[in-house]
């Protein structure tokens, strides 16, 4: 073989080799946020329950609303929750039990019994319509907007992708029942690497006046298999 034939030969070689390394399963192309967002919601919609846990940061003291809340919620066959909620209520701040079943909601008002109680009067969401397919957590996911691919984080031990961008105010308050309908909220989402799965969503904007506040939230237990009923 001549020096140009071979030269030839190994060029060819070198594109192949190319080739191959660039369609490697080690190098296949990451999804894009949108794509990762939209499996995390399929997911939790899929599910049948979850371990929740909600906690704040910066909120104004004195303000009605919910700061933190902690407990198991039910996805499908109905949404539902059954946990603790820690709310402000005309200057009082308590941790009360909770049950709720799709509309209704029943807490432990200083009393040993629960009492059907309407959360709005409180400042407070219905828990279980957080686990709501149609109204709840997963639908902010797709309502997300100028997403950016972030750093991958840890949470305890499982690796998370995270997932940046931004959510109008009013689906917030839809969802929460405070917070500026016409802000905007910072959004940070933290997926399982392995699963895909939604595990944390970090809030941050004016949820109250004069103040902007964030809040966390993170789920557990994917396929948690609770059976809650009303009291």
């Amino acid at each position: 073989m001549d020096r140009r034939a071979l030269l030839t030969a190994l060029l060819v070689a070198g594109a192949v080799g190319l080739s191959a390394c660039s369609d490697s399963p080690s190098q296949a192309k990451e999804p894009t946020p949108a794509a990762l967002l939209a499996t995390a919601k399929q997911k939790l919609d899929a599910t049948t329950g979850v371990s929740f846990t909600l906690a704040s940061a910066a909120v104004p003291k004195g303000v009605n609303g919910v700061s933190a809340a902690k407990g198991i919620g039910v996805v499908n066959p109905a949404p539902a929750f059954k946990g603790t909620v820690n709310a402000t209520v005309s200057g009082v701040t308590g941790t009360v039990d909770v049950i709720a079943v799709d509309k209704d909601v029943y807490m432990k008002l200083f009393t040993p019994e629960y009492n059907k109680v309407d959360p709005a009067v409180f400042g407070a969401p219905n828990p279980a319509q957080l686990f709501n397919k149609s109204s709840g957590i997963s639908t902010l996911l797709p309502a997300t907007t100028a997403l950016v691919r972030g750093d991958r984080a840890r949470e305890g031990n499982d690796v998370l992708k995270t997932v940046r961008g931004k959510v109008p105010g009013d689906r917030i308050a839809a969802l929460f029942v405070f917070g500026d309908k016409s802000g905007v909220f910072d959004v940070t989402y933290g997926l399982d690497e392995k699963t895909g799965q939604l595990r944390k969503a970090t809030m941050t904007g004016p949820f109250f006046p004069g103040a902007t506040s964030t809040y966390t939230l993170l789920l557990t237990g994917y396929g948690n298999p609770a059976t809650i009923t009303k009291p």
